[in-house]
C-alpha cells in the first residue's frame, strides 16, 4: 500500500502517536532491550542521513518525527518491550511482575548463552524506502541470498528458543528494516502522492550509494525510547 493510500484509508491517528512520540515529535518512554547492528558510522550513516534529509524536506516531512542519525541500526532480534507484558510477547518462564532491570538481566543471560552466529557479518541489501501501514518511514532490508537468509533466521530462531519467545506472533515473518521516522500526523491528500514519489527516488539513490550493508557485530542493547540504543555487550 502506498503512503497516499494509507493516508486515504486512515480512520484514526498514526499507530505510534502517543505511544512512542507525542504530537510535537518528542520521544515518549518506550523502554526495553534488543539485539541490533549499528549503521551509524561511515558510508551507511552518510547514505541514510542523505535519504532522511531529502524526505524531511518534502511537504509531508513535518508529519514525521525523524530519528537522530546516531540511532540508525538494523534489528537482528527484537527483544522485549517492558510495557508489553502479554502472553506471547513475554518469555514463557519469566514472571510478568519482575522489574524492568530483572527482565533485562534475564534476556542478557538467555541470549548471551546462545551459540554465536559465527564470525562473518550478515550481508544485507537495500530493497527500498517505505512508509508502513502505521505511517512510519523505514528502509526495507533483505539478505544477500538464500544462504544468508537461512543463517540469520536460524540464529533468530535459536535466540527465540533460548528466551522462551519461539511462539511470539510475527517472529517467522519478521521484516528486516532500518527505521528513519515515526508518523505523528497524516499528510494532506495533496502532499501524499508527492511523498510517495520522494520515497521512490530516495530509495533508488540510497540503493545506488549503498548496494551492500554488512550488519555486524550483533549488540545486545537497552533503550528508554526510540532515539537511543545503549550497548551492553556484543553477542558472539
Amino acid at each position: 500500500m502506498s503512503y497516499a493510500q494509507t493516508v486515504a484509508a486512515a480512520s484514526g491517528p498514526p499507530r505510534f502517536l502517543g505511544e512512542r512520540f507525542d504530537g510535537g515529535g518528542r520521544p515518549l518512554r518506550a523502554s526495553g532491550n534488543t539485539v541490533i547492528a549499528n549503521l551509524n558510522e561511515g558510508a551507511p550513516l552518510a547514505a541514510l542521513t542523505a535519504a532522511r534529509d531529502a524526505l524531511a524536506a518534502t511537504d509531508a516531512g513535518p508529519c514525521f518525527a525523524w530519528l537522530p542519525p546516531s540511532s540508525y541500526h538494523m534489528t537482528l532480534y527484537d527483544g522485549l518491550l517492558h510495557a508489553r507484558r502479554e502472553r506471547g510477547y513475554w518469555p514463557t518462564d519469566l514472571a510478568m511482575d519482575v522489574t524492568d532491570a530483572e527482565a533485562d538481566a534475564f534476556m542478557l543471560a538467555r541470549l548471551g548463552a546462545c551459540p554465536p552466529p559465527g564470525e562473518r557479518a550478515f550481508r544485507m541489501i537495500l530493497l527500498g524506502i517505505e512508509a508502513g501501514p502505521g505511517g512510519g518511514v523505514g528502509v526495507a532490508m533483505g539478505c544477500e541470498d538464500a544462504a544468508e537468509e537461512a543463517r540469520l533466521r536460524g540464529w533468530r530462531d535459536r535466540l527465540a528458543e533460548a528466551a522462551g519467545l519461539a511462539a511470539r506472533p510475527g517472529h517467522a515473518a519478521y521484516a528486516f528494516h532500518v527505521t528513519l521516522a515515526y508518523a505523528v500526523a497524516w499528510a494532506d491528500a495533496d502532499a501524499a502522492p508527492a511523498f510517495d514519489a520522494a520515497l521512490a527516488q530516495a530509495g533508488a539513490t540510497l540503493a545506488a550509494r549503498l548496494p551492500l550493508v554488512e550488519a555486524w557485530p550483533p549488540l545486545y542493547c537497552h533503550f528508554a525510547d526510540m532515539t537511543r540504543f545503549d550497548t551492553v555487550c556484543a553477542l558472539g
